[in-house]
């Protein structure tokens, strides 16, 4: 394809131009060269193409410093920080050990310590006569000082009992097995669901420490929600945490 050279500048643009594609330059032939055109390489184009790169180079500064902290690298405020955590590829954990979860199995949310493990134990009040458990235990491994669960189990419905009165019996019979006795006992509700809310003492762990439990038992149709915390500690820290990261779905 045939070019015009520009008088001006000296760049090469396609024939039939009417301005140089660089200075800007009339092409036609019908005006004279300004005295302040910019000659090719001068000083004046040289700053233009060097504005460019330095433009080019701030822009790719600045996406590398945003990915870094999209992906977590580098530390972001507490906006970018929630943005990143509703996607779920590069959603950063929780900077204290918790993350939500949730269990399909049975339809709820929880919010847990990320070093949970999922146990089948005991539960003679179900139909199978098992429950299912998300467990995490806090403090040292050989004798933990609070245990957090999450446990749910199908139960036979009793048409003729009241959801308080099976979540009453069930409590006091569960705490018996366990060795010990339901102290405190509040009727309420998780979502409109019938719950009730018990203090469970009288027991010790392995090292003769006294321990306390802390539940709340959630009655949904024919599924039963136990979300519990078994500690030494009496104000039991973590287990409004737990409650309050539970959400039947």
């Amino acid at each position: 394809m045939a070019s015009v050279r520009c008088p001006g500048c000296g760049a090469k643009n396609p024939e039939g131009s009417v301005k140089c594609r660089l200075c800007g330059y009339d092409l036609r032939g019908h005006s004279e060269l300004p005295m302040s055109q910019p000659k090719a390489g001068s000083a004046q184009l040289r700053s233009g193409g060097l504005k460019g790169v330095v433009l080019m180079a701030v822009l790719a500064v600045a996406a590398i410093v945003l990915a870094g902290v999209l992906l977590g690298v580098l530390p972001g405020g507490d906006v970018i920080t929630n943005l990143r955590n509703k996607v779920p590829a590069i959603a950063a954990k929780s900077s204290d050990g918790w993350e939500e979860f949730t269990e399909p199995a049975a339809n709820f949310k929880a919010t847990m310590p990320v070093d949970r493990t999922q146990q089948q134990v005991p539960f003679q009040w179900s139909t199978s006569g098992t429950a299912d458990q998300w467990v995490s235990t806090l403090g040292p491994d050989s004798n933990p000082d609070t245990t957090l669960a999450v446990g749910w189990a199908t139960i036979p419905v009793d048409p003729s009992q009241t959801a308080a009165a099976r979540l009453t019996s069930t409590s006091i019979a569960w705490a018996g097995s366990m060795g010990g006795k339901v102290t405190k006992s509040d009727e309420t509700s998780l979502q409109g669901q019938p719950a009730l809310l018990v203090q469970i003492e009288g027991m010790k762990n392995a090292k003769g420490d006294l321990v306390t439990v802390r539940a709340l038992l959630v009655e949904r149709g024919d599924t039963l929600y136990v979300l519990s915390s078994r500690s030494v500690y009496p104000d039991h820290p973590q287990f409004d945490r737990l409650i309050n990261g539970f959400s039947m779905l």
